[in-house]
């Protein structure tokens, strides 16, 4: 008889999208060259060691990044909540009541 396996898969931090946010961009400044084209050699569409070794560089970094802020705090300590706009608008109140 075969005995299952309970899996628990977890979800990635809140946060962890927002590490990648850019990531063909800083890659492509730092080796002057044009994202679209470190995008082709990230899909294997085209190879290249020099942007082969930095996406590498640039994964670790963010997966120290994610395994340091485990939290969902995020670099700048940001707790992921929306804003709202709610201390703009009573400032704004504030400076209209005062006119």
């Amino acid at each position: 008889m075969m005995t299952k396996v309970k899996v628990t898969l977890t979800s990635p931090p809140l946060h962890f999208a927002s590490l990648f946010r850019g990531l063909y961009g800083r890659i492509a400044r730092q080796l002057d060259i044009d994202p679209s084209y470190v995008s082709r050699v990230a899909r294997g569409e085209r190879q290249s060691e020099s942007i082969e070794a930095a996406l590498e560089r640039e994964m670790k970094k963010i997966i120290l990044l994610a395994k340091n802020n485990h939290d969902g705090a995020g670099r700048d300590g940001h707790n992921g909540a929306n804003h709202n706009g709610t201390k703009k608008k009573l400032a704004s109140k504030k400076f209209s009541k005062k006119n």
